[in-house]
């Protein structure tokens, strides 16, 4: 920016009727930085000598070379001030379309950021709870449901650590990808496949193409020279070699029309330059008004960049929405599924009218009166079952209510819903039980003090204990 504001004033005062001299010593005192005043400095005591400017310049280091040619052209042609003023211009718009990249770059990087923020709040801070939840349940977990649960537990325990080591490993990979110069490219691909970021990339860099090449050959700077000055300024590699390619072939002797034709990559070309663009910078070349053509294009892009930066949102929302709807399905989904999972056990498990519910332990109110005779865990005869509503005040229980003429006189009580289950115990008719929980149609009965197990629901009626 101070160089900028250096070269705006150096162009007025000189326009204005000071010498080079006199202007220079003048800005020396304006300049904030102590580096900038010490390259003033450095360019007056050159011209002092006879040093001509543009070589002063180019011995600070303060300019690029397409715009130590337009200072040279300049001075030796008498528009010194008017080519400074195309420098200064040039340099505001190179600023403009940076911003403007990167303008487009910040909205998705901010949605993007929001919900990754938000993700991993809930996975820190509710997955963990939902994880308590769903064990108490006892009920077999889909698989997103564990992974998610899962990483929520990671987070639970180890979120001091692994998140500020995240936000680290994507600094480094932005750094890496948009920073590096080497390494950079891969980025800067990814950017051009990007739905609305190309168009805005593509539109900046059409403006550049125009202002940049119009104002050169409209100074009196060579084509090819002009066009090496487009290879400086430019980015982004796809631009980068279509102009390389553009400035041998001008400097073999070919056309522009010529130069296009030739390109390898056609279809790439045309998604770089648009074929109407092209054929306007064919008919400039062949009419002789091609820096006109180009500044004219470089206008009209300049008001289309406008448009696209403010509906880039509009452009955008459709992907940042997919990014985001994936995101929260997957959550709910992997919430909603155990509990469809449950509904649905519940509803194979009880019958009409039946209600099962936990309540207090009850003691046995009795002892068997006959030798006990195992009987296995699956029905082979027909069984009754009587099951009551609960009501307020009463206490739930389970009572075995075996009719089969006296052949069963105990179940085995298992430890697993399962007849695979190891027996832990029996229960016995005539006795009443407290349930606990019901699952796959066994019931977990309490046997008495901390011991409890599971029998098979059809042998067993469910009735209410006044």
């Amino acid at each position: 920016k101070e160089r900028d504001y250096f070269v705006e004033n150096l162009s007025m005062l000189v326009a204005s009727g000071m010498t080079v001299i006199e202007a220079l010593s003048s800005i020396e005192k304006e300049m904030r930085t102590k580096a900038m005043r010490k390259v003033v400095h450095a360019v007056v005591e050159d011209l002092r000598d006879g040093v001509p400017l543009w070589k002063a310049f180019n011995k600070v280091r303060l300019f690029k070379p397409h715009m130590l040619s337009l200072i040279r052209i300049g001075e030796e042609s008498g528009n010194l001030s008017r080519n400074l003023r195309l420098i200064a211009e040039q340099s505001e718009k190179d600023r403009i379309f940076k911003s403007k990249i990167r303008s487009a770059m910040m909205y998705p990087i901010f949605v993007v950021s929001l919900t990754m923020v938000v993700g991993i709040g809930i996975a820190w801070f509710i997955l963990p709870r939902l994880a308590t939840v769903f064990e108490n349940l006892s009920i077999e977990l889909p698989t997103t449901t564990r992974l998610l649960i899962n990483f929520g537990e990671f987070l639970g325990e180890h979120g001091l650590i692994a998140v500020p080591s995240f936000i680290v490993a994507m600094v480094l990979l932005f750094v890496i990808f948009f920073v590096i110069p080497k390494i950079k490219i891969v980025g800067q691909g990814f950017l051009f496949v990007t739905p609305g970021v190309k168009t805005v990339i593509r539109q900046v860099e059409l403006t550049r193409l125009g202002y940049l090449l119009g104002t050169l050959l409209e100074a009196g700077l060579p084509v090819a020279q002009a066009l090496q000055s487009l290879v400086s300024a430019t980015t982004f590699p796809h631009y980068k070699k279509f102009y390389v390619f553009l400035q041998d072939s001008i400097e073999e002797g070919n056309s522009f029309h010529k130069t296009f034709m030739n390109y390898p990559k056609q279809r790439l070309l045309r998604k770089l330059i648009p074929v109407p663009i092209q054929q306007l910078i064919v008919a400039g070349e062949r009419s002789g008004s091609l820096s006109d053509i180009l500044v004219k294009v470089s206008h009209t892009y300049e008001i289309k960049l406008e448009d696209t930066t403010k509906n880039l949102s509009v452009i955008l929302e459709p992907v940042l929405l997919v990014i985001v709807w994936l995101g929260v399905v997957a959550v709910a989904m992997a919430v909603i599924m155990p509990i469809y999972g449950l509904i649905g056990g519940l509803d194979r498990n009880s019958g009409p009218g039946t209600a099962p519910a936990p309540t207090t332990n009850v003691v046995p109110s009795s002892t068997p009166s006959e030798a006990p005779v195992s009987v296995p865990d699956t029905p082979d005869t027909k069984i009754a079952s009587s099951t009551t509503e609960t009501v307020e005040g009463r206490q739930k229980e389970l009572k075995l209510s075996i009719i089969n003429d006296g052949d069963i006189t105990f179940l085995n009580v298992r430890s697993m819903p399962s007849s695979d289950g190891e027996v832990v115990g029996k229960a016995f008719p005539e006795e009443t039980y407290t349930y606990v929980q019901t699952k796959s149609g066994w019931y977990l009965i309490e046997l008495g003090g901390e011991q409890e197990g599971w029998v098979f629901g059809e042998y067993v009626g469910v009735e209410d204990d006044i």
